[in-house]
């Protein structure tokens, strides 16, 4: 679990598409009408970045980590280690990308073992593996 701390540089705030108030450090995108919603880059959506707070309806303010550090939602049923590539998975966790083209858009700062996991992340913004 997370021993680093959040050191966000630059935010990003917009609408909610609807209630993301579970999905506090996972990854979010910008849909095509301006909405903050979950994000899944492993079904080729574009992050955005990871969700700060808890916004509970459609509308409401959601806050996003664009640049520096956050902390991440990560899926760790194959291990992270420090360094290694993130992009996020159908459950918008943050997951370890190795595949060549894969797009990822964190670096893990810590490692996780577990799926659950909370862990500090760099944000690199939007990237491809090898690409």
């Amino acid at each position: 679990m997370a021993t680093g701390q959040s050191n966000v540089v630059a935010r990003f705030t917009g609408p909610a598409k609807r209630d993301l108030s579970s999905y506090q450090y996972h990854a979010v995108t910008l849909d095509t009408d301006g909405n903050i919603d979950y994000c899944d880059t492993s079904a080729g959506t574009k992050p955005l970045g990871i969700l700060q707070n808890k916004p509970d309806a459609a509308g409401a303010e959601a806050e996003v980590a664009i640049l520096g550090t956050s902390l991440m939602l990560v899926n760790a049923t194959t291990d992270i280690s420090q360094m290694d590539l993130l992009g996020s998975g159908s459950d918008y966790h943050g997951v370890k990308v190795t595949a060549d083209k894969a797009m990822c858009f964190a670096q893990a700062l810590e490692d996780a073992t577990e799926d659950g996991d909370i862990i500090e992340v760099l944000l690199l913004g939007e990237r491809y593996i090898g690409a």
